[in-house]
């Protein structure tokens, strides 16, 4: 969560004019596309500060970029298309996702790239995206009011799956915090050809054509296990790569079957460069977004921290951190525009006049929150989804910050939750310098398998907690109760 409330980030996988030599895109379908190559490249350039914004800005390891660039640059070059067409940026966001807008503005996260096992799986990811972009899947699907409405709202969740749909509605209402998604996936036979027009390019570099095959199991592997962790059976993603891109086991066979008609001599992998590149890189959240450790939120910068109700999941946005457990959810957020903290005398007026002002509040009163200053409210809202009960809390913060949690149930069960959730904001506390600065990333960390290693053990030495050995084999790309042999190398963290 950044310190100033910040659009809702939007996974947009909408892509950037091009035209192809090598592989054209139908001629039936030339005729929907009214967007010209110098709007989606102005549309482009206008959007990208956004995402960066939204998707926790450049991951700042100029090397890393480099490479990645390189990778996107090598595949591109093969679509008859100039590299000037193209901008590749790698993302500070650790979900696993990869989306491209108008001009040619192709994106991965790190957290794509810490899935991954290869450089030739990397590249499929690139190649996709580049793959959409050169069958103009955007210009066909184009509609200015997702543009328009870009970041206007949407609860995307980091993470991919922790936000049921009618959140959106009602965080909405509530404190300017969001609204409705504009998500644009593409259509099943929109993946499928970018799938086969990347495993084109693929080849042609000299990439093996089955690792585009390879990372789609493992981002399948990685959503179900995302679902697990959420406890939502694997529903409602909202911004992992299915969600943008979906698919299925289908997908992951006609992979297979575009990579056996585009056979390569000598398949290039390189794997052993790409782990060299990824050891050391940030894995999970950045500390300057704040960290998500177990069931406790620390914000060193904000230097703050919380913990919620065992059982209930954690999951940190741009600007928002949310709490999702059985019964309901907690939001919390920061009052990020200054002028209205100063325009308030305390934590009950800025509640009750600054905050939500057009809201019918019940039982609105000054508290204290660990000490601090603080006030509550109790309401009541129509959503799309029907009607819920939600409880207000304001916090005046000794860094002059006023901090904001939201408690929402559905009708009848805020009584339920609320005991637990009210304990839990009153753990609330500010950390001093020492605490603040003691908060480091928890890295991607590449090992040498020793003989009697398994998945457990190694597991056990990370600060994933409960998942870490579920974790450690998506990343690795084992399946079942597979463990790794001696003498290879194994993603972990530290």
């Amino acid at each position: 969560m950044q310190e100033s409330v910040i659009m809702r980030r939007i996974a947009i996988a909408f892509l950037a004019a091009c035209s192809l030599v090598a592989v054209a895109a139908p001629s039936s379908l030339q005729a929907q596309i009214f967007m010209s190559p110098d709007e989606a490249k102005k549309l482009g350039q206008q959007e990208h500060p956004k995402i960066l914004k939204e998707f926790g800005g450049v991951y700042d390891d100029p090397e890393i970029g480099a490479y990645v660039a390189g990778i996107a640059g090598r595949i591109a070059g093969q679509s008859g298309q100039p590299a000037g067409n193209f901008t590749f940026t790698v993302l500070n966001a650790p979900i696993v996702n990869a989306f491209a807008l108008p001009g040619g503005y192709v994106y991965i996260t790190r957290g794509t790239l810490a899935l991954a096992n290869n450089e030739a799986e990397a590249a499929g990811v690139l190649g996709h995206e580049i793959g959409h972009v050169i069958a103009q899947h955007s210009e066909k699907r184009y509609d200015k009011s997702v543009f328009t409405n870009l970041g206007v709202a949407g609860a995307s969740i980091l993470g991919s799956i922790f936000l049921g749909s009618g959140a959106g509605d009602l965080i909405g209402q509530v404190g300017q915090v969001g609204g409705g998604a504009y998500l644009a996936s593409f259509s099943r036979e929109n993946e499928l050809e970018a799938d086969t027009i990347g495993v084109k390019l693929l080849s042609r570099v000299g990439y093996a054509p089955d690792a585009q095959a390879g990372f789609l199991q493992s981002m399948s592997n990685y959503s179900d296990l995302a679902g697990k962790m959420a406890g939502a059976a694997g529903k409602d993603r909202m911004n992992d790569l299915f969600a943008t891109h979906p698919g299925g086991p289908q997908r992951v066979r006609e992979a297979i079957a575009a990579a056996r008609e585009q056979p390569v001599a000598n398949p290039v992998y390189r794997r052993d460069e790409f782990l060299d590149r990824l050891d050391g890189m940030i894995y999970g959240d950045d500390p300057k977004e704040g960290v998500v450790r177990g069931n406790s939120f620390t914000h060193p910068d904000l230097r703050l921290s919380f913990t919620v109700p065992d059982g209930w999941r954690l999951s940190n946005t741009s600007d928002a951190v949310l709490a999702i457990g059985t019964g309901g959810r907690l939001q919390f957020d920061i009052e990020g525009d200054k002028k209205k903290v100063q325009a308030s005398r305390n934590a009950l007026d800025y509640l009750t006049r600054i905050w939500l002002p057009n809201l019918r509040l019940g039982n609105a009163e000054a508290i204290k929150v660990n000490g601090m200053p603080a006030a509550t409210a109790s309401g009541r809202l129509q959503m799309k989804s029907g009607n819920a009960e939600v409880r207000f809390i304001a916090v005046g913060f000794p860094t002059d910050d006023i901090l904001r949690f939201v408690i929402i149930a559905p009708v009848g069960g805020l009584s339920k939750i609320e005991p637990a959730l009210i304990r839990s904001i009153n753990t609330l506390r500010h950390l001093s310098e020492a605490e603040a600065k003691a908060v480091k990333p928890v890295r991607l960390k590449v090992v040498k398998v020793d003989s009697g290693d398994t998945v457990e053990s190694l597991a056990g030495k990370t600060p994933l907690g409960r998942y870490a050995a579920e974790q450690l084999r998506v990343m690795n790309a084992l399946q079942g109760n597979e463990q790794p042999r001696p003498g290879e190398r194994f993603k972990t963290v530290e």
